[in-house]
This record gives C-alpha cells, structure tokens and sequence, in this order.
C-alpha cells in the first residue's frame, strides 16, 4: 500500500495536532484523527493503523501518568474487553466495507451530541465491565471507542489526571488486543510502514506538549472547536460513502 507525500506530511501534522488535544483533554483527538485517517486509508485497514497510533499515544500517557491509575476500574474493563473484541472481529468479516466506513461517520457525527460533563450520581465500578465489552464491540468497527466510554468515567467524578491515565491505561490495552485480532484476520498494518513510522513519530511530542498545556487552556474552548471539526469530517465521510454506495 502506498500514498502520496502529500497525504503522508498531511496524516503527520494531524496526529500531532490531535496528540496535543487528547493530552490536554483525555479524548476528543483520537476520535478527530479517526475521522482524518478514514479520508485517506482503505477501510480495512482504518481501524488497525488507528491502534497502532494509539497504543503509542495512550502508552506514553499511561506511563506520565501512571500514579494517577484507578486500578480498579481498570481491571474491570479490561476483563469485558476480550469477548466484546472477538464478537466484533467475526462481525466485521460478515459486513461490507463501504458499509462500514459509512458507519464510522454516523458515529462520529453521534459523538458531536454525547454529553461531556460530569452528572452528580456515580455508578458502580462493576459497570466497566459491561462498559469493556460494549467499547471492545464498537472498537473493532469504529476505531475510537472514547466517545461512548468517556461519559461513565465523568460520572465517577474521574477527572483532570486520573481521567487521563486510567482512559489511556484501558485503551493500551483495547488497541493493542485489536492490532492483535486484525492480524489474525490477514491485515497487515506493515504494509503502511513508512506512514505508520511518521505517525508514531509525530504523537510523542504532541502528547507531551499537551501535558505541558494541561491546567492552561480552556476546556470549553477546545469543547466547541472540537465539534465543529468533527462535524466536518463525519459529513464528508457520510457523503462520499453515500454517494460512493449509491453509484455501484
């Protein structure tokens, strides 16, 4: 698989960009460079380039990070991860991808209206481990499985720092359980190194700028331009598949 030079320095600047929002707000960039990399990759493959940059991402997180662990919910979810991944994967072999790729840009446009503030009630710590098999499904199909999650985290009161490590401990895990499933199902995310080296390359730097930027930018603002971005982008996925669906 090749691409242009253009669409790699493209893809590069992005994930830095989107690095720097994830560590400053603990979600939103995953699911923005989500949107950015559909426009470019061949769907198959989306969902397994997006895990490989994310175990990176969320891998350095989750070491910067590390005291701030609720471990508790961290094993929780992980133990409802694997057989909500397994009935993913075998899921995903049954369905078109065009049909697949247009999914993805309904659930990134449905991220848009999900609510990102904490709510009074807290629930129980056992609900993340239905919550690990539900984001072990929809992970296989969507890639970012942060937008769905995210609401049972701030409904614990988990923010700021611990928000950051536990999320990105749990993903570390879900991203590289899905690099492992594709694999077994004949995607080899090595046949786009050369764009796989520069992404892995340009999140390390915006992870760390975004700790840096942590207690310093508005939440709020970073809120309503991320929604305006992701707007754009699931159009334009929903769009071109429609269309692309249509013609055939």
């Amino acid at each position: 698989m090749s691409l242009s030079l253009s669409a790699i320095v493209f893809l590069t600047v992005s994930v830095f960009c989107c690095s720097v929002i994830t560590g400053v707000m603990g979600m939103a960039g995953g699911v923005m460079f989500l949107g950015i990399l559909a426009s470019f990759i061949e769907t198959s493959y989306v969902v397994p380039i997006y895990a490989v940059v994310m175990m990176i991402s969320a891998g350095s997180r989750t070491v910067l990070f590390y005291n701030h662990i609720n471990w508790q919910i961290f094993l929780r979810y992980t133990v409802g991860l694997l057989p909500g991944a397994l009935l993913g994967i075998y899921i995903f072999q049954l369905l078109p991808k065009d049909l697949i790729k247009l999914g993805m840009g309904v659930f990134i446009l449905l991220t848009i209206f999900l609510p990102v503030t904490r709510k009074e009630s807290r629930l129980e710590t056992f609900i993340f481990l239905p919550v690990g098999f539900v984001a072990g499904l929809i992970g296989i199909f969507f890639g970012a499985s942060g937008p769905f999650t995210s609401s049972f985290y701030l409904r614990q009161g988990i923010i700021k720092e611990a928000l950051i490590a536990t999320k990105s401990a749990t993903a570390l895990m879900e991203q590289a359980l899905k690099i492992l499933l594709f694999g077994l199902i004949g995607i080899n995310v090595l046949a786009y190194g050369p764009l796989l080296i520069c992404l892995c390359l340009a999140v390390l730097p915006g992870i760390y700028i975004g700790k840096l930027l942590l207690n310093k930018v508005s939440e709020q603002i970073f809120i309503r331009v991320f929604r305006v971005l992701l707007f754009i982008l699931a159009i334009r996925i929903i769009i071109t598949q429609a269309i692309k669906m249509i013609g055939t």
